[in-house]
């Protein structure tokens, strides 16, 4: 038993770690997120001291105005990084599948605008509910977007697309990129620790492996495979959330995400 504790321990270090890593990754783009908003606002405060010396105050206030919306956009930012920052809880819940890509998609607001990435959202306009941890699906999530961003980086007209189907008592959320897709050599070693098709330096080939093992301990599955007309896809399949009163928390990540996005819903 202190054997297994110790392994168990071990484990969500290893995630833990690797939740920083991917954080570490995408540090360029964070600092771009936040030093545009710092910029913008001393020049709003600059033009407000211009104006308040000219006793221009409706022009002022608009600056101040422009100000405080810049703040609340960096605080969102940051509030962003701690939560996935954070370590997960054991208790599973109602997590709404749709906010949980929403906090992945904003993790990556700068990298997909700067790559002119297409994102397309095929998914019901009704909250779907699986049973999960918020914190430890939306890091699967962060991987699995990161590595479809990462194979189409040489692709001249990338396209994302993210689904969510409901069926029979199970949620799969997919995650398809238009790249180059995976060798058939690979697919059945792609979850394998350290199995990497990554240059020296550009990853550990952990990702996957510790998505593959979050999602089990969810008592789900993910899988590989290739998109027919090109393109890998892998898919996260969950059991369906019943939960009457599903809670507020898990809602947080949704808001926002649909700005950067081109959406093609169905109900």
């Amino acid at each position: 038993r202190r054997a297994e504790a110790e392994l168990r321990q071990a484990q969500d270090e290893l995630i833990q770690a690797a939740k920083l890593a991917v954080l570490g990754q995408m540090a360029a783009g964070i600092n771009h997120e936040l030093n545009q908003p710092l910029a913008a606002i001393r020049a709003y405060a600059e033009n407000a001291r211009v104006f308040l010396d000219r006793g221009r105050s409706e022009a002022a206030n608009g600056n101040l105005a422009q100000i405080v919306e810049l703040t609340a956009r960096m605080a969102e930012i940051s509030a962003q990084l701690k939560q996935f920052s954070r370590k997960s809880g054991d208790s599973l819940t109602a997590v709404s599948a749709q906010a949980s890509f929403g906090y992945a998609l904003r993790l990556y607001r700068s990298r997909l605008t700067e790559a002119r990435v297409e994102v397309i959202q095929d998914w019901p306009v009704e909250d779907v509910w699986v049973h999960a941890d918020l914190v430890r699906l939306e890091q699967v999530l962060v991987n699995l977007i990161g590595n479809a961003l990462q194979a189409m980086s040489e692709t001249p007209a990338p396209r994302l697309e993210l689904s969510i189907v409901e069926e029979n008592g199970w949620v799969r959320l997919g995650v398809r990129d238009h790249g180059p897709g995976i060798a058939a050599s690979h697919l059945g070693r792609v979850f394998e620790p350290f199995f990497t098709t990554k240059a020296t330096g550009k990853g550990l080939g952990l990702g996957l492996s510790i998505s593959a093992r979050i999602v089990d301990d969810l008592g789900g599955r993910l899988e590989a495979s290739n998109a027919a007309d090109g393109g890998a896809r892998f898919s996260v399949t969950l059991r369906a959330s019943g939960a009457a009163n599903p809670p507020t928390a898990a809602r947080l990540s949704q808001t926002g995400a649909l700005s950067l996005c081109k959406e093609n819903r169905h109900a």
